[in-house]
């Protein structure tokens, strides 16, 4: 979206009618939406959150074992993606060698949780 001090063009206006961001009725505006569509359309956020969520606090390799067909890059990659939108946290564990353990937030069980509810409809 252009800077607020452009003029927007009838088709840079998004359905919603967002002419600005945060401007618009956050029950009617879905623009913040497209991220975390874009994030969670990937290939496999929804297979890492899930098997996030039936460990718990999992450590990066914990993660890879459960899915040996994710690459260690694309693994990589899609934690970040998660992370960046606060689906899941990564968080270092205090211990005497200290190590990073990952967790889906409030959000991400959220998402999960209201996902399998709307398939549950559909089938």
């Amino acid at each position: 979206m252009p800077d607020s001090s452009q003029k927007l063009t009838p088709s840079e206006i998004p359905s919603c009618g967002c002419a600005e961001p945060g401007a618009a009725n956050a029950s009617t505006c879905y623009c913040g939406v497209d991220d975390l569509m874009r994030i969670i359309r990937r290939r496999y956020s929804l297979v890492v959150m899930n098997a996030i969520h039936g460990r718990g606090r999992v450590r990066y390799h914990d993660i890879a074992a459960v899915l040996p067909s994710i690459s260690s890059s694309t693994l990589s990659e899609t934690l970040r993606a998660l992370e960046a939108t606060h689906l899941l946290e990564r968080r270092q564990e205090a211990a005497e060698r200290p190590y990073m353990v990952y967790f889906l937030t409030s959000s991400g069980v959220t998402l999960l949780n209201r996902l399998r509810q709307l398939l549950g409809e559909i089938a």
